[in-house]
């Protein structure tokens, strides 16, 4: 049976085994000089039920579900309508039998919530061993090499994307360095650009200013069309972008050399800026609950708010004040006219009336001048009408005296 095959196989010229003769579909030994595959530039094909569901190319690029894989490595899978059939999946299992948590129901350590499994039968609190305590440690770093990991057997990834310097190269002269671009860690913690997450997710950015460490966003409705030379299609994203490391006036005028920021966009301005956009931040609700209110931010930098706003200090810029009262040329309006006006209007001048209140909202910077205009203008009444008192009271001495 084993020379039939063999020399079928060499008919046909499909593939050259250079072990064919050794391989049993029940199982083989293999020694340390033997292999399996081709000698020569052709593709190795694995096929099931008649179909070929794996490819290895000759340049090393290996296809599932594809006979021309276009990567190292490439999956393509078109499931049925209502399939259950999974794309890629990596399982890590717990192969120690029991849960190791005394109650992983009530005590959730998804995404770093404790350094270390509790034993069973201890309580979750207050261990200071256990429990994910704040603050607690927030080193990180990026990188570690093969002879000393960063994690120890119970702290291994299920999956990690790095990059490796070899031990001497062009930019980089000591141990083997492998890089994380992304992991996955046993408990849910993922890191990008992290070797040990310290949340559920942990990105770090880079130290350029101006270079968000994330960006959040769907697609602008407008913006897209072929850019660039192989005409790939692109557009703008409406978009929440986190800034680690701000210039001066970077993305707005507000911003401080080495601020950090949050920056909203609707995509559709100049080069994907804002246009129109607004943000809100505010609890959701349901039924247009009245009770709910929030935060929101218009495409000015007007804020909106729906609710208390408390703080312990507030700072006001103010168009104008109001200490031109003094001046020797400010007349204040003689009383008659006062009381005129007061009866006509039902409000002071100067001052807003009750419906420009209600329609306009309150203004406090303008308000609190108006204000301190209309307490110096009853200083200046007061004073004069104190130096009334006084003529008064001296043209009587004098009557007095006289008789």
């Amino acid at each position: 049976m084993k020379l039939k095959i063999k020399i079928l196989l060499a008919i046909l010229g499909l593939v050259n085994l250079a072990i064919a003769q050794n391989w049993e579909t029940t199982g083989n030994t293999v020694s340390a000089n033997e292999k399996l595959g081709t000698t020569n530039f052709s593709d190795l094909n694995f096929i099931t039920n008649n179909i070929q569901n794996l490819t290895l190319k000759s340049n090393g690029f290996l296809g599932l579900g594809i006979t021309t894989p276009r990567a190292k490595q490439e999956i393509l899978y078109c499931p049925q309508m209502g399939s259950q059939e999974n794309g890629f999946i990596v399982t890590k299992r717990n192969c120690l039998g029991a849960s190791t948590m005394a109650n992983p129901i009530n005590f959730d350590i998804i995404g770093g919530g404790m350094k270390e499994p509790l034993p069973d039968g201890e309580s979750p609190a207050p261990s200071p061993d256990a429990p994910f305590v704040v603050p607690f440690d927030f080193l990180t770093g990026h990188s570690t090499n093969a002879t000393n990991p960063l994690y120890n057997i119970n702290k291994a990834p299920i999956l990690w994307l790095r990059t490796e310097d070899p031990q001497i190269s062009q930019f980089y002269n000591g141990p083997t360095r492998f890089d994380t671009k992304m992991i996955v860690m046993p408990d849910g913690s993922t890191g990008i650009n992290i070797a040990n997450p310290r949340a559920a997710l942990d990105v770090r950015g880079s130290q350029f200013p101006n270079r968000p460490a994330a960006i959040f966003g769907s697609r602008a409705i407008g913006t897209g069309g072929p850019n660039g030379p192989g005409g790939l299609f692109q557009y703008y994203t409406q978009q929440i972008q986190i800034v680690p490391i701000l210039n001066e006036n970077g993305y707005n005028r507000i911003s401080k050399a080495n601020d950090q920021g949050m920056f909203f966009s609707d995509g559709k301005g100049l080069a994907g800026a804002n246009l129109n956009g607004a943000l809100v931040l505010a609890p959701w609700s349901v039924n247009n609950d009245q009770s709910v209110g929030g935060m929101r931010m218009d495409n000015k930098g007007d804020v909106e708010f729906h609710g208390k706003v408390k703080a312990i200090n507030m700072k006001i810029e103010v168009k104008w004040w109001s200490d031109f009262v003094f001046n020797e040329s400010y007349s204040l309006m003689p009383m008659n006219e006062l009381r005129n006006f007061l009866k006509t209007n039902k409000h002071l001048p100067g001052v807003p009336s009750e419906k420009s209140m209600l329609t306009n909202g309150l203004d406090i910077a303008d308000m609190q001048a108006i204000q301190l205009q209309k307490i110096e203008e009853l200083t200046l009444y007061l004073l004069a009408q104190q130096k009334e008192i006084e003529d008064l009271k001296a043209a009587l001495n004098e009557l007095k005296n006289q008789k």
